[in-house]
């Protein structure tokens, strides 16, 4: 099981504001595993995405699923909240972001590339001062490049006053929440992020899959599944 409960009852709320904090959702199994994740980047047992890594900000690593299973009960959930059908889930990136030390406090805010129709983070480490921040008063105006798009600042702004507008949403969150927004029509960013680590899966239903995760997750559960028929067979 990957959540704790049906989400059916916020998918009205999403919809409306474009942005959801769900706190302790996740079922005991996903934090688990997102546990596993934490223990195996601390020790360096986990392979970098070397072309992802963005010096003075971030590294990332690719989330496997455990099984079909789990990624059906994944996408079952999403469909809950989200109102797309199950089989149209296309998961078109999840990577675990590790923010490094001298990551910048107060970056610009931006919005996710254009397969990000909706843009999931799950807490797995967040420093007590960290924030996960969301721009409801700015252009909703899709992106439709396969590149994220930063909001233009003057040079010479100050960024940390900029993030004291009341009109920012901003969330903490920890192991066992979800944040859920529109990922590639609402201006978003993370605050004072270094040693921060977060899961991020972006979704969309139309079939959209630039960076070709969505398939090669598919062709390894079903490697996976066929190994292990072969294996019982054999028994």
């Amino acid at each position: 099981m990957a959540f704790s409960r049906d989400l059916s009852d916020t998918k009205e709320t999403l919809h409306r504001q474009s942005y959801l904090h769900l706190e302790d959702v996740l079922s005991p199994d996903f934090t688990d595993i997102l546990r596993s994740y934490h223990t195996r980047i601390a020790s360096n047992n986990l392979q970098e995405i070397e072309e992802w890594y963005i010096p003075g900000k971030k590294r990332q690593y690719l989330f496997e699923f455990p099984s079909m299973g789990f990624l059906q009960q994944f996408r079952q959930g999403l469909s809950e909240i989200t109102g797309e059908r199950h089989d149209d889930i296309t998961i078109g990136e999840r990577h675990i972001k590790v923010y490094l030390e001298n990551a910048p406090e107060y970056p610009a805010p931006h919005m996710d590339r254009q397969a990000a129709q909706f843009t999931i983070g799950f807490p797995i480490h967040i420093p007590e001062a960290s924030r996960v921040c969301f721009f409801p008063h700015l252009s909703r105006e899709e992106n439709t490049d396969e590149r994220a798009k930063y909001l233009e600042a003057s040079a010479d702004l100050d960024m940390a006053r900029f993030y004291d507008d009341e009109r920012i949403v901003k969330a903490r969150g920890k192991i066992g929440d979800m944040f859920i927004f529109h990922g590639s029509t609402i201006y978003h960013e993370r605050i004072r992020s270094a040693g921060a680590i977060i899961l991020y899966v972006k979704i969309n239903a139309a079939g959209r899959d630039p960076l070709g995760e969505h398939a090669s997750l598919l062709q390894s559960l079903t490697a996976k599944m066929e190994t292990a028929a072969a294996d019982h067979a054999a028994a």
